[in-house]
């Protein structure tokens, strides 16, 4: 069990400590208090959780006291108990370096060290494995990929042929890299597959979640820009171009050559047709389908996605549109009347 001085904690998340410099073994929320652990609460509204809370000190933002706990005062909360939790807890479990007996690793593919290589993992020809790796078992990864250093791939996780991942990429169980985009056109009656023969390019600190697809480009690069954060079941289809620090909240379905700027959020099962680019910076709220390019700095909503706030008067006028309809109604019937 791990202890550490509030003061030790405070220094190493830049927070102010307003009361005791207590020990603390862990962490708890404030649904679920431990005595011995820090909590925290994000706003003074939660302040009177403080009044039953057993924890032995709370990150709190300014302006809220206690007679009862240890503070931790910090402008984000929140912020504060990530980087705490990041103390206490590592973000993914090292096991021993060693590559098991029942993987399968070419004789040309190049493994750097202090790896570890799982149970039933396939390495291709050509591949090329960084430094301080872990790839769990079932992994595949195929012909002339290259991995970065410090790559932390889960268990049955699908790297296909000649994709380049950076440092420090987490790629989640079940993500598929470098399928086959969805091309195909008309011919006769029916359709022919057209050859995607493209690549994939993940730049460095980029988080891909659990059952996400990235599909190869028809001709020419898919990218994943630094530090972009991909949830569990997104589609990226071929050739689109995610900019560095996006964020794609889970069932996010991008089209072909979609190009998000810089910074962008797409929050959950937002949908984006092809061949857009959206802005740096913009905002796309959960369920809205993109059918056109977006301008930097943009916070849309709904279908077509358009600016939130205009899109929820427009939501809120169709939730009167029966009573409106029926006044117009008897309105025209006063009016025939008066003609009669």
């Amino acid at each position: 069990m791990m202890e550490l001085k509030l003061s030790e904690i405070a220094k190493k998340i830049s927070a102010q400590l307003v009361g005791k410099d207590l020990t603390v073994t862990g962490l708890s929320t404030i649904d679920n208090p431990k005595p011995g652990t820090l909590s925290f609460i994000t706003s003074k509204k939660l302040k009177k959780r403080l009044a039953d809370c057993c924890c032995a000190a709370v990150i709190v933002p300014p302006g809220i006291e206690s007679d009862r706990h240890s503070l931790l005062v910090k402008d984000d909360p929140y912020l504060g108990f990530g980087l705490a939790m990041r103390i206490f807890h590592n973000t993914h479990r090292y096991p021993q370096p060693r590559i098991e007996p029942t993987a399968v690793i070419s004789d040309t593919a190049r493994i750097g060290h202090d790896i570890y290589i799982g149970h039933n993992v396939i390495v291709k020809d050509n591949v090329q494995i960084g430094n301080n790796c872990v790839i769990h078992s079932g992994v595949f990864i195929g012909e002339n990929s290259v991995i970065g250093d410090r790559c932390y791939i889960y268990p049955n996780s699908v790297i296909m042929h000649e994709v380049t991942i950076g440092d420090r990429v987490a790629i989640y169980s079940g993500a598929i890299i470098g399928s086959d985009g969805f091309g195909y056109t008309k011919m006769g009656g029916g359709f022919i597959k057209i050859p995607q023969v493209g690549v994939v390019v993940i730049e460095d600190d980029v988080e891909i979640g659990a059952g996400t697809t990235i599909d190869r480009a028809t001709i020419g690069e898919t990218r994943i820009g630094t530090g972009s954060i991909i949830d569990n079941l997104v589609q990226i289809a071929h050739n689109c171009n995610i900019g560095p620090g996006c964020i794609l909240c889970a069932q996010v379905g991008l089209a072909g050559t979609t190009i998000l700027g810089k910074n962008v959020i797409l929050a959950g099962q937002v949908g984006v047709a092809g061949h857009l680019t959206i802005g740096d910076g913009t905002i796309v709220e959960a369920q809205s389908g993109v059918p056109k390019d977006l301008p930097a700095g943009s916070v849309v909503f709904g279908y077509p996605a358009r600016d939130a706030k205009l899109s929820r008067r427009i939501e809120a006028i169709i939730s009167h549109l029966p009573d409106y309809i029926q006044r117009l109604r008897n309105l025209e019937r006063k009016v025939n009347d008066l003609e009669e």
